[in-house]
């Protein structure tokens, strides 16, 4: 019963977090009007920040390496989650709530994201560019609602065809 299309969905939902790893969540250049704006364009991504390294010492400090770590965990459950869900058909409420685990997994994924991007655009006195990867969870979320939607309707016609027999 893989071949079913909320199948579809949590794997759609979970190559949507997995693009992450690949997509730029925010870019900071400098403001123009801060005294102590510094002149180096940085941007945040989901494994870390990328910015050029004569300013590794001045930036080092902002991102600790267990704030790294923990949105790279969190990320990882987001795409584990939806796959090992596609392989439990059988138990279509356990199904679900991971499914329910996975969007909130994938909300506090995207208000992280803001508020670090908040967080460095604030101490490096730049302006944030938000890209594709800030939106990635968005379309996540959309997938997994969808893919509750049609498990849903397959656990309603299981009944009714249990009603029958």
């Amino acid at each position: 019963m893989i071949q079913r299309i909320q199948s579809l969905w949590l794997l759609l939902a979970s190559l949507s977090v997995c693009l992450l790893f690949f997509f730029p969540v925010a870019t900071f250049s400098p403001d123009l009007e801060s005294a102590n704006a510094q002149a180096v364009v940085f941007s945040f991504c989901a494994y870390g920040l990328d910015y050029a390294q004569p300013f590794a010492e001045t930036l080092g400090g902002l991102y600790a390496p267990l704030l790294k770590y923990t949105v790279i965990i969190v990320l990882l459950v987001c795409i584990m989650t939806p796959i090992i869900s596609i392989f439990m058909y059988g138990n279509r409420p356990r199904q679900m709530q991971l499914s329910r685990l996975t969007i909130l997994l994938d909300a506090a994924l995207m208000v992280s994201f803001f508020f670090l991007s908040d967080f460095f655009a604030k101490e490096t006195f730049s302006m944030v560019t938000y890209y594709v990867g800030v939106y990635l969870p968005i379309v996540a979320i959309v997938f997994l609602l969808l893919s509750i939607r049609f498990i849903k309707k397959d656990d309603k016609l299981v009944r009714s065809a249990d009603r029958i027999r």
